[in-house]
C-alpha cells in the first residue's frame, strides 16, 4: 500500500518565474548539515522549496539555511556517474553497499545490501516496469518525457535495515509494508519480505532462479509492493504526474494499482506488464459497492484524498481507484487520455479544490453521474 508521506510544495508558496541561477545552499536537514546546489523552486516568509541537482528536493525553514548564494551558471542535472558518487558516500561500500548501474527508459541505480542475485532480479523488474509503462501509456496518446534525474533504488536485505532507513527519512512504516516510494528524494526503499536475505552471509542460500524467490509465501506480496511502488516512481519521473503540483491522489494510485498485479507464471522475474485483473482489489470492490453509499463513491474519491490515509476509507478507495483506472482503459481509453492530459497540464497557477477536480473529470466523461455509476457498477460485475 502507499504510504502518503508529505503534503509538499502545494498551496502556501509562491513560485518565482525563473528558476535558471545555480543556488548554493548550506543548510541543516534532519539534523545533519548539507552543502547543495542545485535551484529554487519557490520561497516564502517561512522557507525555501528547494531542488538539488541529483533531483531530491527539500523544504528548509529560513531559521536552517546556513549560507546562501548563486550565479548565472545554468541548472544542469548531475550525471549519472556524479550521482553514483554521491550514492557512494551516502552508502559507503565499506558497510556492505553494492551498486548496479542500470539503462532502460531513462537511467536508474540500483543501491543493495542483499545478494547480487536477488538485485539483479529486481533490477530485471524494474527496468521491464520502466519501459513497458512507457510504451503502454504513449500507445494511448500520453506524452511522458525522458526522466530529468537517473532513478534511484535501495534493495535491503531485512526488516530491520529498512525500518531503521524510513525512521532516518521521517517517514512512518505501516504493519507488513515492504517498500516506500519517497516524494521528495524520488526514491524507491525496499526489503525481501522472505527472509532469504536475512540471513548470514555464510550461510545465505544464492537466489539463483526466481523459481526460488518466487516459492516463498512472501513473494507475491513482495512483488506487488516493489510495482506498485515503481509506477509512483516512472510516473513522477516521466511527467505522467507533476511531481509538485497537486493532482487527485486517485489518479495515480490507480495506475500503481493498475499495474501492481503479479503473474506467477512469468518464471524469469514474476510479473507481466499488462491490464490484468487485480483478484485482490476486484473482491474488495465488489463488497464496497454493494454497500449503501449516501454519495457516488467515485465521487467522494475524486474530492478528497483524505480517504487514501484513513483506515477506516483506505482499503475501499484503493480498490475503487483500481476499478476506474481499469475500466476507463479497458472502455473508455480515448476519453482517459483527454483526461491525463488535463491533469499534466496543470501548473504552479492552477487552483486545485473539490469543485474543480469534478469538473475536470466531467469535461472528459460526462455529468450523468447516475448513468456513470451504472454502467461502472455493471462492468466490475461482469468481471472474471
Amino acid at each position: 500500500m502507499k504510504l502518503r508521506l508529505f503534503c509538499f510544495f502545494l498551496t502556501l508558496f509562491f513560485f518565482l518565474e525563473s528558476a535558471s541561477a545555480l543556488e548554493y545552499l548550506r543548510f541543516t536537514h534532519n539534523g545533519r548539515e548539507r552543502n547543495e546546489e542545485g535551484r529554487i523552486l519557490g520561497e516564502d516568509r517561512r522557507g525555501i522549496d528547494f531542488q538539488a541537482r541529483d533531483g531530491q528536493a527539500y523544504y528548509i525553514p529560513w531559521r536552517n539555511v546556513l549560507t546562501r548564494s548563486s550565479d548565472d551558471t545554468p541548472f544542469v542535472p548531475y550525471t549519472k556517474a556524479e550521482v553514483m558518487d554521491r550514492l557512494r558516500q551516502e552508502f559507503p561500500p565499506s558497510e556492505g553497499y553494492n551498486f548496479l548501474d542500470l539503462y532502460g527508459y531513462g537511467s536508474f541505480i540500483v543501491v543493495y545490501t542483499t545478494s547480487r542475485d536477488f538485485a539483479n532480479w529486481y533490477a530485471r523488474l524494474l527496468q521491464r516496469l520502466h519501459e513497458q509503462y512507457a510504451a503502454h501509456w504513449k500507445r494511448h496518446g500520453v506524452e511522458l518525457t525522458t526522466p530529468e534525474f537517473p532513478m534511484v533504488a535501495i534493495v535491503l536485505s531485512n526488516e530491520e535495515g529498512f525500518r531503521q532507513h524510513a525512521r532516518q527519512e521521517g517517514v512512518n512504516i505501516l504493519h507488513e509494508q515492504c517498500a516506500y516510494y519517497h516524494k521528495l528524494t524520488n526514491r524507491i526503499v525496499v526489503y525481501d519480505m522472505s527472509g532469504m536475505q536475512a540471513q548470514p552471509a555464510a550461510n545465505r542460500r544464492r537466489v539463483t532462479s526466481i523459481q526460488m524467490f518466487l516459492s516463498q509465501p512472501d513473494a507475491q506480496h513482495n512483488i506487488r509492493a516493489v510495482i506498485h511502488e515503481a509506477v509512483h516512481q516512472v510516473g513522477f519521473s516521466t511527467g505522467m504526474h507533476p511531481r509538485f503540483i497537486p493532482n487527485p491522489v486517485w489518479v495515480y494510485e490507480g495506475l500503481a494499482t493498475f499495474h501492481e498485479v503479479p503473474d506467477s507464471r512469468n518464471r524469469e522475474i514474476g510479473w507481466t506488464f499488462g491490464p490484468h485483473i487485480n483478484r485482490a482489489r476486484l473482491d474488495h470492490l465488489r463488497r464496497y459497492l454493494s454497500g449503501p453509499h449516501m454519495e457516488s463513491p467515485i465521487i467522494k474519491m475524486i474530492k478528497d484524498d483524505k480517504l487514501f490515509d484513513q483506515p477506516e476509507t483506505a482499503l475501499n478507495n484503493y480498490a475503487l481507484a483500481w476499478g476506474l483506472i481499469y475500466y476507463l482503459e479497458r472502455s473508455r481509453p480515448k476519453e482517459l487520455t483527454a483526461y491525463l492530459k488535463i491533469l499534466q497540464e496543470k501548473t504552479e497557477e492552477s487552483q486545485d479544490s473539490a469543485e474543480i477536480r469534478v469538473k475536470d473529470f466531467e469535461s472528459c466523461f460526462g455529468s450523468d453521474w447516475s448513468k456513470f455509476d451504472r454502467d461502472f457498477t455493471d462492468f466490475v460485475r461482469r468481471l472474471r
